[in-house]
């Protein structure tokens, strides 16, 4: 079971918080402040009745935990898909508040955008998708990912509603691997053409 890091006792006010890949942030039901996400990806997941529930990702940019500013518990468990950092979002006055929900709002409807296309149309669209999503900045600019830092394949395979099998099949096309002359070296991935894909 995954351990929800205790960050209000652990850290200053501020101060930025790496999060491990498959390490949780917040649990759902749990009581916290405000995150914001400064990089990487975060699954937002609910208990259904055989498991938990994949319900948005979080990106860089995100806030994560905006039902906190109603006086409401968590609703979601926040589980790094690949390696972040997220910190404390100051809310000081109710003009902080105000702001802050709102933006809240507008991420949620291109939230569920997002899930909508990694989970509809031929499933190369669906992977390049995720691979933008995954690349993406808090500035706007979308990063190659290598691909010893991308998600397993089988949380690739849940995220874009797919198999196993066809993700790792699907990748390989996408992410062709570098061939070395002579000497084998450590496989690296390109990722030009996903993006170009997923845009």
């Amino acid at each position: 079971m995954e351990q929800c890091v205790s960050y209000l006792t652990q850290i200053p006010v501020g101060e930025p918080i790496i999060v491990p890949r498959g390490r949780s942030l917040i649990t759902a039901g749990g009581l916290g402040p405000v995150w914001r996400v400064t990089q990487g990806v975060f699954k937002l997941e609910r208990q259904g009745q055989d498991g938990q529930i994949l319900v948005q990702l979080a990106r860089a940019g995100d806030l994560i935990g905006v039902e906190s500013l109603c006086a409401e518990p968590y609703a979601f468990a926040a589980v790094a898909l690949v390696a972040a950092q997220v910190q404390p979002h100051q809310v000081s006055h109710d003009l902080d508040r105000y702001a802050t929900m709102a933006q809240g709002f507008l991420q949620q409807q291109r939230q569920t955008c997002d899930m909508h296309r990694l989970r509809t149309g031929p499933i190369v669209q669906r992977l390049a998708h995720l691979l933008t999503v995954l690349g993406k900045q808090a500035d706007g600019r979308v990063l190659a990912v290598a691909r010893k830092e991308l998600p397993t394949l089988k949380e690739m395979a849940r995220v874009v509603d797919s198999t196993f099998e066809t993700v790792c099949r699907e990748l390989n096309t996408l992410l062709p691997e570098r061939k070395q002359p002579r000497t084998r070296t450590t496989t690296s991935w390109a990722s030009a053409t996903p993006f170009a894909l997923a845009a």
